[in-house]
């Protein structure tokens, strides 16, 4: 009878190790998860000009994207004119990352592709930067952000 209570408190030993080491993993899989990234992107502007207003006071020369969760996009709102003499198309490229490495994992859109934008008018262009879930070693980025009205 006494081997039956020596396993039992082995067993039950061997049991709260087993959980302790998931629970452990499990902590360390979270954490591991929650990898912030930050940034900042300078923008090069040809035929337009972009401004954080309306009223075309504050221009936007960089945009510092804040801490971005791996998995989720951050969303930022900037108005661009156009400067030329006609109506311009507005397109937008990006590139020249630092490091290299990030470019595999975040990706730029905006809602201005191929918009025709009249002389002297301002449309609200909404950035959207989109962090892959399996993000690694990136903390800190940047990048260059191309915006062109041309026609």
């Amino acid at each position: 009878m006494k081997s039956f209570i020596t396993d039992r408190k082995h067993i039950r030993i061997y049991v709260l190790l087993a959980s302790l080491i998931i629970l452990t993993g499990v902590a360390l899989a979270q954490q591991t998860s929650q990898q912030n990234v930050s940034s900042s992107g300078t923008i090069r502007v040809i035929g337009a000009s972009i401004f954080w207003d309306t009223i075309c006071t504050n221009k936007v020369t960089s945009i510092t994207w804040g801490t971005i969760t791996p998995g989720t996009s951050i969303r930022k709102n900037v108005y661009v004119r156009n400067d030329g003499t006609a109506t311009g198309t507005l397109s937008m490229t990006y590139g020249n990352w630092t490091p290299t490495t990030a470019a595999s994992y975040l990706t730029l859109t905006w809602n201005c592709t191929n918009y025709a934008l009249a002389r002297s008018a301002l449309v609200c262009a909404e950035l959207t930067l989109t962090v892959q879930s399996n993000i690694t070693s990136i903390t800190d980025f940047n990048f260059i952000i191309f915006i062109q009205a041309t026609g």
